[in-house]
């Protein structure tokens, strides 16, 4: 596996894969890898040539203070990146790209504002984190320096997937994207790398997440998509968690709905100890 650090030489690297034929398959990370990830690179090597894993640094890093930046990113990612090599090259990726913040965002930053009617509206306090040109300026630059055919996003993080999906198609890039299904531990919980802050007793509560859209899947008859909220509401509190936000859409047009009475995915976020912020969801064929 070849590891470069620099956007000159991944840029080079990359023109020269296209001037070979070779076809490249992208997966972008915040780091901290696990099973759920190396799912991401199974499906990738299955529609590419070349595999090249990304060490993103989301744009919102570069506008955090000091001590916020420490926190999140040098404390806790640099910590894993040797083992995150060692994951990818077990898994047989090609190329693990990790720039510098220096050299991804320099001195200033060009800002941009997106919408697209997944996020408008549906939840308010969290526009400015999902729609907005943090994680899409992110998504352009990094299209821009690697050049994928295919770009291998998780349901996981469904927002900023579908996001995602919208901009490609929206700026014709010339890339198809593949959402990969969420890979879940033995007991339900969605692989996450928020996983390993929660302490066993938290660990086990949040469960109830998944839990609960399991049993909300199989119910044979739907209430009201209000009731419905109210039930996973209920569930998650029971279970000492704090909801942040629910949402119930159609799954083709991305629309709110009032009643599941049709394809729709059930979106949750959910926070444990005051801190620990969990998302999972369900697709739903009713």
């Amino acid at each position: 596996m070849r590891i470069i650090e620099s956007i000159e030489e991944m840029h080079e690297h990359c023109k020269q894969l296209k001037r070979d034929g070779k076809t490249i398959a992208s997966l972008n990370t915040g780091g901290v890898l696990h099973d759920g990830h190396m799912s991401l690179v199974k499906i990738a090597k299955d529609n590419a040539d070349v595999v090249i894993v990304m060490l993103d640094h989301p744009i919102e890093f570069f506008t955090m203070d000091s001590e916020l930046y420490d926190k999140y990113y040098k404390e806790f990612v640099t910590l894993h990146l040797e083992e995150d090599i060692e994951l990818c090259k077990k898994h047989g990726v090609d190329v693990f790209f990790v720039p510098s913040m220096s050299d991804m965002y320099g001195d200033t930053v060009t800002k941009i504002t997106l919408s697209n009617p997944f996020v408008k509206g549906a939840i308010p306090q969290y526009q400015e984190l999902v729609i907005a040109s943090e994680h899409m300026l992110s998504y352009i630059k990094d299209f821009n320096i690697l050049m994928p055919d295919v770009s291998i996003l998780g349901q996981k993080d469904i927002h900023q997937t579908m996001s995602t999906i919208s901009m490609i198609k929206d700026f014709n890039f010339p890339i198809k994207p593949i959402i990969a299904p969420i890979i879940r531990e033995p007991d339900g919980l969605a692989c996450s790398s928020r996983n390993r802050l929660l302490s066993p007793s938290q660990r086990q509560e949040a469960t109830s997440i998944y839990q609960t859209l399991h049993e909300i899947s199989r119910w044979s008859v739907y209430p009201p998509v209000a009731e419905i909220k109210e039930h996973i509401t209920n569930r998650i509190n029971q279970a000492n968690g704090e909801i942040d936000y629910i949402q119930i859409c159609c799954f083709n047009t991305l629309k709110n709905l009032d009643v599941l009475d049709r394809k729709a995915l059930v979106i949750v976020n959910a926070i444990w100890g005051g801190q620990t912020e969990l998302g999972d969801n369900i697709i739903i064929d009713p």
